[in-house]
C-alpha cells in the first residue's frame, strides 16, 4: 500500500523516507515542505473560495446577535461522536498535526465539487457498497418532490483520492492558484502523510466525515467552469452510522437530508430573521424533517416502524453541541424531534398517497419550530 520512496515531480523529485524510519522526523519535514510550498495567505484564499462557493459554514468569530444559552439545553456526546474520538484517541500531538495539515487544505472535497468522477464510474462507500440503494434513493427524491432535481448530481468524496496526485495536483493549482510543479510537489508530500496505516492510507472517517449540498446558480469558476448542483457524500459519514448500526438507514436519511437543502435553495427558504447558529439550525432541522417526511411516506422510502425509529437516531447522532458556533445545526434532542415531526405529518396524511408541496410543508414547519427548540433542560 505504501507509496514510492521517490516520487518523480515535474523535473524534480520528491524523496520519501520510508514510513517506519523516523515517522515523527519524517512527517515534520513534509509539513514543514508543504507549508514553504503554500502561499502565506493560503488560509484567506480557501476561505474567499469557499464564500464564493457558499459552502462555508462560517465563522464564530462574527458572531454579532446574541445566542441561545447552553445551560438551557440538554446536550450530550452521541455514539457517533465517541465512536469517531474512538478512532482517534491513540493518536498524537504529532498524528493530528498531520491531519490538521490535510483538513484545512479540503482537497478531497473540492475535488469532489469541482472535478467530480464520470457519473457512470461513481460508487458510494470505500467498497462501493451503498451504491445501489442510495442511486435507488436519488431517483425517488427527485420524483417525490416538486422541484426540478434533473440538474443535481450525487457525487461521492472518497479519503483514497488523497494519494492520487495527478487529481490533487490540479486542485492545488485551482484552488490556491500554484504553478504546477509546486502543486504537484504538495500532492505528493500529502499523499505521503497520509500513506500510514493510521491513517489507513487515505480512508480514514476523519478526512470524509461531512455530506453536503451545493448549487453554482450558474457561476463559472474559470478552470473548473460551472459546477453543475450536487450532494456530496462523504465515506467516512457513512463509515460512523455501519459501526453504531445504522448503515441500513442512515445513508438514505442523510442522503434526503441534503435534497431538504436543494428544496431550500429552489424555494428561497434559506432567508431568515433569526440570528447566526438559529438562522442555521432553523435550516438544518427543516431539512430533516423534509428527509423523514419522504422516509415515511408511501411514495418515498414507505419505512416501517422499526427502521423509521434508527432514522430518527441517525438525525440524534449527528446533533451538536456548538451553541455559539454559527455553524450549529441542532441538539442531538432538536434533531430528534424534528425528525419525529417530519414522520408524524407523513404517518397523518390523508389520502396517505397524497404528497404535501414542498412550500406547504415548509410553512406547517415553521409553526412548529418553536416547539422543536423549546429548552428542554431539567
Amino acid at each position: 500500500m505504501a507509496l514510492s520512496a521517490a516520487l518523480t515531480i515535474g523535473m524534480s523529485v520528491l524523496v520519501v523516507a520510508p514510513v517506519s524510519a523516523g515517522a515523527p522526523e519524517r512527517d515534520r519535514q513534509l509539513r514543514a515542505r508543504i507549508t514553504a510550498l503554500l502561499p502565506d495567505d493560503y488560509r484567506a484564499r480557501l476561505a474567499a473560495l469557499d464564500a464564493r462557493l457558499d459552502v462555508s459554514e462560517g465563522d464564530p468569530r462574527d458572531i454579532a446577535e446574541a445566542v441561545i444559552d447552553p445551560d438551557d439545553y440538554e446536550c450530550g456526546t452521541t455514539e457517533l461522536t465517541t465512536w469517531l474520538e474512538a478512532s482517534v484517541a491513540d493518536w498524537t500531538p504529532e498524528d493530528f498535526e498531520n491531519v490538521l495539515v490535510v483538513i484545512l487544505l479540503n482537497l478531497v472535497f473540492y475535488d469532489a465539487l469541482l472535478f467530480p468522477e464520470p457519473a457512470a464510474g461513481r460508487y458510494f462507500g470505500a467498497d462501493g457498497e451503498y451504491t445501489g440503494k442510495l442511486q435507488r434513493s436519488f431517483g425517488n427524491l427527485q420524483r417525490f418532490w416538486d422541484i426540478d432535481g434533473r440538474d443535481i448530481e450525487m457525487v461521492p468524496a472518497h479519503g483514497g483520492t488523497l494519494r492520487d496526485v495527478p487529481r490533487m495536483t490540479r486542485v492545488l493549482q485551482f484552488v490556491l492558484e500554484l504553478p504546477e510543479a509546486e502543486a504537484a510537489e504538495a500532492a505528493a508530500a500529502l499523499a505521503a502523510i497520509v500513506d500510514q496505516p493510521k491513517y489507513d492510507y487515505g480512508n480514514h472517517p476523519i478526512f470524509t466525515f461531512n455530506a453536503f449540498a451545493f448549487t453554482a446558480d450558474g457561476q463559472e469558476f474559470p478552470g473548473a467552469g460551472i459546477p453543475t448542483d450536487k450532494i456530496i457524500m462523504g465515506d467516512g459519514m457513512l463509515d460512523g452510522f455501519r459501526a453504531i448500526g445504522l448503515s441500513d438507514v442512515a445513508p438514505n436519511a442523510i442522503l434526503g437530508h441534503e435534497y431538504g437543502h436543494h428544496i431550500q435553495f429552489e424555494r428561497d427558504l434559506f432567508a431568515s430573521p433569526l440570528p447566526g447558529p438559529e438562522a442555521t439550525r432553523r435550516t438544518e432541522l427543516m431539512a430533516d424533517a423534509f428527509s423523514t417526511y419522504w422516509a415515511s411516506h408511501k411514495r418515498g422510502e414507505n419505512l416501517r416502524w422499526n427502521r423509521v425509529r434508527k432514522t430518527l437516531q441517525t438525525f440524534y447522532n449527528i446533533g451538536d453541541c456548538a451553541f455559539d458556533d454559527v455553524g450549529h445545526h441542532g441538539t442531538p434532542n432538536q434533531r430528534l424531534r424534528a425528525a419525529d415531526w417530519g414522520h408524524d405529518i407523513a404517518v397523518r396524511s390523508w389520502p396517505p398517497t397524497r404528497v404535501l408541496p414542498s412550500l406547504t410543508f415548509a410553512r406547517l414547519f415553521e409553526r412548529k419550530l418553536p416547539a422543536l427548540v423549546a429548552p428542554d433542560a431539567g
